[in-house]
């Protein structure tokens, strides 16, 4: 049986990195395909070995989306005669001489071999820059060996939005920065500053490459993930738009404060305390009708499904639901947080799902058990769960109403969990 910790036993530097992992057949997470396939009139290339290029081919066949992904593949040839940096570069040539129509925009992944041989991989972009102007060009990296110093998914946000320049701002226009998922629906932040006369650019939602490009003429960058952070840091740089970090937080004051900063950065109005209360006793009621449904029902949380999972089971807790467990591989949320937790919840269950161990894991559960996100549901092995990742477009109070009816829907309705997790990229380029 796989082991687990009790929060009580463990310290706030806690961290799952043990070397060997396990990889679970929950497949909801978004890879780097599905990252570059959301830029639109983008096309990949990947340049790797071929039993690196499996998965990034399977990916996009499975997104029926081979149109938009090329493959060059790197050979023993070319680590004994010394031709990494032509092969890029001509085969470059050649997939884009081959392409029905030029694309705004070629991502070009190298991989760890590249690093290896020490490559001059940015000569040949230049080159490449220089022989088509009218092609934006976007260094990016499929390698492993790095994801300790620059994990994949913050580095290629981070490029992501490298190709936009400074530009006039608009101050009147601001960026959502590495959303996967829009936020139209289940925001208060977008409800608000949409009815200041706020205009919102936000990539997840863009239907045109020149509809991304404008992103460079806005003042400021909202950033609602931690994968983002790189991407908000170097756009505040490079463009000079200020970059405001925000909290997918579940505490309401938290909440309040970041809106409060979003309008003193714009000067606009704030949310008036009367509505902020409104807001509150909304969603206080909202959660007291759905406890009356779960009751008791164990819930088990992941930290793929929300940013902050252990400010999810706080704030679970405290409004009298049975958190159980919590699979997490490392404690990035403010320590206040993991030490109420320990005062109120000694027994909370945390688990690395990705410990190799966690193959043999009993996955029996006596009675029913509600997962928050695909790899609690899967090692609990359970059909009621909220099918969700990094939080689903959801944000504030709204989003909170909103996680809540999906936990009662949850509770009343079984799903094929077995099925749905292993889609690969839930939800993604739904647009």
């Amino acid at each position: 049986m796989a082991e687990f910790k009790k929060i009580s036993d463990i310290s706030y530097e806690y961290n799952a990195d043990i070397g060997l992992a396990y990889s679970s057949p929950c497949r909801g997470i978004w890879n780097i395909v599905h990252i570059g396939a959301q830029i639109p009139g983008c096309h990949q290339i990947y340049v790797c070995p071929t039993s690196c290029l499996r998965g990034v081919v399977l990916t996009t066949a499975e997104m029926n989306a081979m149109d938009r992904l090329s493959t060059i593949t790197v050979g023993e040839d070319n680590i004994l005669e010394g031709t990494m940096e032509e092969t890029l570069q001509q085969g470059t040539e050649k997939i884009i001489a081959s392409l029905p129509e030029r694309p705004r925009m070629i991502m070009i992944f190298i991989s760890c071999i590249h690093h290896f041989l020490a490559a001059n991989y940015q000569r040949v972009y230049q080159n490449l820059r220089k022989e088509y102007p009218d092609i934006d060009f976007v260094d990016a990296y499929m390698d492993p060996i790095m994801r300790r110093k620059t994990p994949a998914v913050p580095s290629l946000t981070r490029q992501t939005y490298r190709i936009l320049q400074p530009a006039p701002h608009d101050l009147k226009q601001i960026n959502y920065v590495g959303n996967w998922f829009p936020m139209k629906a289940y925001s208060d932040m977008t409800c608000h500053l949409k009815k200041q006369g706020i205009a919102i650019r936000d990539l997840a939602e863009a239907e045109s490459y020149d509809a991304f490009k404008e992103m460079q003429n806005s003042c400021c960058n909202l950033t609602f993930h931690k994968y983002s952070s790189l991407a908000g840091k170097d756009m505040e740089i490079r463009l000079h738009q200020k970059w405001i970090p925000i909290a997918m937080s579940y505490d309401y004051d938290v909440i309040d404060a970041d809106i409060d900063k979003v309008c003193d950065e714009l000067n606009i109005a704030h949310v008036s305390e009367e509505e902020k209360q409104a807001k509150k006793n909304q969603t206080e009621q909202c959660i007291r009708e759905v406890l009356t449904e779960v009751g008791k029902t164990p819930i088990s949380i992941d930290d793929t499904a929300v940013d902050e999972p252990l400010s999810l089971a706080l704030f679970l807790i405290r409004h009298g639901f049975a958190v159980e467990s919590v699979f997490i591989e490392s404690f990035t949320e403010k320590e206040e947080v993991f030490q109420k937790l320990q005062e109120i919840a000694p027994d909370l269950k945390i688990y690395s799902a990705d410990n190799w161990n966690m193959r043999i894991m009993d996955r029996k559960h006596a009675g029913k058990i509600i997962g928050i996100g695909q790899k609690a549901a899967y090692f609990n092995n359970t059909d009621h769960f909220v099918n969700m990742i990094e939080s689903a477009g959801m944000y504030g109070y709204l989003g909170i109403q909103h996680l809540f009816q999906l936990i009662e829907s949850a509770d009343k309705t079984s799903s094929d969990m077995p099925h749905l997790i292993q889609h690969k990229g839930w939800g993604c380029c739904a647009k």
